[in-house]
């Protein structure tokens, strides 16, 4: 996979803060450009399917790692992408985390290889300030 987005925030507020909000499906729509709704099929665990609405479509995500607390990884896949987002906090201090989104994208069949640079422009501009979003979100509660 290629890497698409790289960012970083430092969060004034704990670890276990910060997680709790970065996985409060609902209120996502906070801090996820674009995204109408969102919701889990069951916990927040390895395997679960996370459903969204955005851009008058319903799509869907499989948590494909989370290590609760530290790490999550969505992964979504339409036509021949597939894209894997991976959400990180870091303790800072007593009272501060470093949170990271790291996203990578794969294609397969020709016309996806060849938008390939196109989509992952597009992905970067969506989605490259969810984190400086959720820093808002979180520092403004």
């Amino acid at each position: 996979m290629a890497k698409t987005i790289s960012v970083s925030e430092t969060i004034n507020r704990p670890p276990d803060e910060v997680w709790s909000v970065l996985t409060d499906w609902p209120r996502a729509v906070r801090w996820m450009n674009g995204i109408e709704s969102m919701s889990i099929e069951g916990e927040t665990v390895a395997g679960a399917r996370v459903r969204f609405h955005t851009r008058g479509q319903d799509r869907d995500s499989v948590i494909a790692h989370c290590e609760a607390g530290r790490s999550i990884t969505l992964r979504s896949q339409q036509g021949g992408v597939t894209a894997d987002y991976t959400y990180s906090i870091e303790a800072v201090g007593d009272s501060s985390s470093r949170v990271s989104l790291e996203a990578e994208c794969r294609f397969s069949g020709l016309q996806y290889l060849l938008l390939g640079p196109l989509i992952r422009f597009a992905i970067r501009r969506t989605d490259g300030g969810q984190i400086a979003a959720l820093k808002r979100v979180i520092e403004g509660e």
